[in-house]
């Protein structure tokens, strides 16, 4: 069941706020990721913190950040992190490893009495078709910012959500030759929305993490009553319909965690 792993998930989860050009430069969720490890190794797409290849902004003036809730794990304190440092990058199965300094966060209010950061354990095992698993992020966020003359105030309305699904494929489509060297994704019966890039795919019944959230899967329609001038048919192309997440058993993956001595587990 997702409680069972939920409230561990939500703990180790976190929107990623860069500085944006377009709100004052105010960190602006771009998407989520997620600890991996005790002592601060963190995950996400490259695509949060990248664009042309290219990191965004100076990691140095990014958060990592979470809503707040009344109860066990948090308070009316606001729950973030800064000081990210980019570790890992690879395009190809849009992959990033970030560190988070424990230290340099250790006064927060919501690390008060911890000794290391939440995290969710990663799995090696291949998932199989049909296998229920689910995703936590933040899409949907809602940024503003306003310049008061010499005082700039800004403020993210993060909008966490629970998503679940089943693998509804172990590859996105078949190639006509097909090698060991392929990225590896799974394909999901949803696709997951803006904001969720760089979000855990857990498995259901295990609450371990397998992959992590990258793109929709488009698909095109065509419409048989709708021709072009030439008597083609329209295609009407749906961005949604289903979801790409790459796998962390990718080798080039594997290979990297285990150098960094992340704990993982076969089950």
């Amino acid at each position: 069941m997702i409680r069972n792993s939920l409230k561990k998930t939500q703990e180790a989860t976190f929107a990623i706020e860069l500085p944006h050009p377009h709100h004052d430069e105010m960190p602006t969720p771009m998407g989520t990721g997620f600890f991996i490890s005790p002592d601060g190794w963190f995950v996400t797409a490259a695509h949060v913190v990248t664009e042309n290849g290219n990191i965004r902004t100076d990691l140095s003036k990014a958060y990592i950040s979470k809503e707040t809730r009344l109860g066990d794990w948090a308070n009316t304190v606001p729950i973030t992190c800064k000081g990210l440092n980019l570790e890992y990058l690879d395009p190809s199965t849009d992959f990033v490893i970030l560190k988070v300094d424990f230290k340099t966060n250790a006064t927060k209010a919501w690390l008060k009495n911890r000794k290391e950061f939440p995290f969710i354990q990663i799995s090696s095992r291949e998932l199989e078709e049909g296998e229920p698993v689910y995703s936590f992020g933040y899409p949907l966020a809602d940024p503003d910012s306003q310049n008061m003359g010499n005082i700039t105030w800004g403020y993210s309305g993060l909008c966490p959500r629970v998503t679940s699904a089943i693998v509804s494929s172990t590859f996105e489509k078949q190639p006509m030759v097909m090698t060991d060297g392929d990225p590896k994704v799974y394909v999901l019966d949803k696709a997951l929305n803006y904001g969720n890039s760089g979000g855990p795919i857990i498995a259901t019944e295990t609450g371990k993490v397998h992959a992590f959230c990258s793109r929709f899967q488009p698909v095109g329609i065509p419409q048989g009553h709708l021709l072009y001038r030439n008597g083609v048919p329209l295609v009407i192309v749906i961005p949604s319909l289903y979801g790409i997440v790459y796998r962390l058993n990718n080798p080039n993956i594997l290979k990297e965690l285990k150098d960094k001595n992340i704990p993982i587990s076969s089950i």
